[in-house]
């Protein structure tokens, strides 16, 4: 016979309709005391972009000491989520409206760049807003519209990245069910190798959710009060900082060699697609590309 007892949603969808709830319920409570005793809670639509750090687009030197130089970078983006907590990798006083980090503040910042957002320390407080339009996008072409996100005002200070699965938007094809697909040549000394690295919705899953996300990503602290910008900064040289390409085969007539499943450079770019410190977010009020309009008139 079978059961008439309901499914309970699985752990990705659990985490990111928990986090949706959030931001709902304060977008229909109207105003309130935010954690700092601002007053919070006016509605906000929030332009959205992505880019790669300008260090990943130049060539860039991995922990291990091998050169790497990006041909491709495609990435598959799903909802962002903005949060009042502080992120795992910085501790920090809580501002008033428009404050800034003490310098105790930004020598923590300093001092644990590569720090892990660990989701057993980190407590993201109110929701503060999400991007729910799934995406993807070629990270060496540049800074990439995304959706606008729905958000509310009051202090944001982390975010939570999402890999998009199964991918959609331009790339989906390229990407062929991954969620992220690498393409270049890492160099040193006489050694040579022309990669391709690849990972699954499955590979980068949170042991916590089950869900392919980042906790505790850093959102430069700011407080949302009107409208701007949010822009996602992707950091592969991150995602490949611990790749040793020894066992990297050698592709036949310069084609790239996969990593292989299971492998030690397959494994190091895993974990470096689960750091925190990979996906970096910041707030410039505003209308979007309200600078470059103005100097078009000029």
């Amino acid at each position: 016979m079978m059961s008439t007892t309901a499914r309970k949603p699985e752990p990705r969808r659990r985490a990111a309709l928990a986090a949706a709830a959030l931001l709902a319920a304060a977008l229909a409570a109207g105003c309130g005391a935010g954690g700092d005793g601002a007053t919070a809670g006016k509605r906000l639509t929030l332009a959205t972009e992505v880019a790669a750090d300008a260090a990943s687009v130049a060539p860039f030197t991995n922990a291990l000491g091998w050169t790497v130089t990006l041909s491709k970078a495609h990435l598959s983006i799903g909802p962002l989520y903005y949060f009042e907590g502080a992120p795992f990798t910085a501790r920090r006083a809580a501002p008033g409206r428009g404050g800034a980090p003490s310098l105790l503040d930004r020598l923590a910042r300093w001092a644990v760049p590569e720090a892990h957002a660990h989701p057993g320390h980190y407590q993201a407080g109110e929701a503060r807003g999400q991007m729910a339009q799934p995406a993807s996008v070629d990270l060496l072409e540049g800074a990439t519209a995304l959706a606008d996100a729905d958000a509310v005002s009051g202090v944001v200070r982390s975010a939570r990245f999402t890999f998009g699965a199964p991918p959609a938007g331009p790339f989906a094809a390229e990407l062929d069910g991954h969620v992220v697909a690498l393409e270049g040549r890492a160099e040193k000394g006489d050694a040579a190798r022309v990669f391709r690295a690849r990972a699954l919705a499955a590979d980068v899953a949170s042991d916590v959710t089950g869900e392919p996300a980042v906790e505790g990503c850093v959102f430069e602290e700011t407080y949302l009060d009107g409208p701007g910008v949010v822009t996602l900064v992707v950091k592969p040289s991150v995602w490949l900082d611990q790749v040793e390409f020894d066992e990297v085969a050698e592709g036949e007539d310069g084609a790239p060699a996969d990593l292989e499943p299971e492998s030690q450079a397959q494994r190091g770019f895993v974990r470096g697609l689960k750091k925190g410190t990979a996906y970096a977010l910041s707030f410039a009020p505003g209308a979007p590309h309200e600078e470059k309009e103005e100097e078009k008139e000029r």
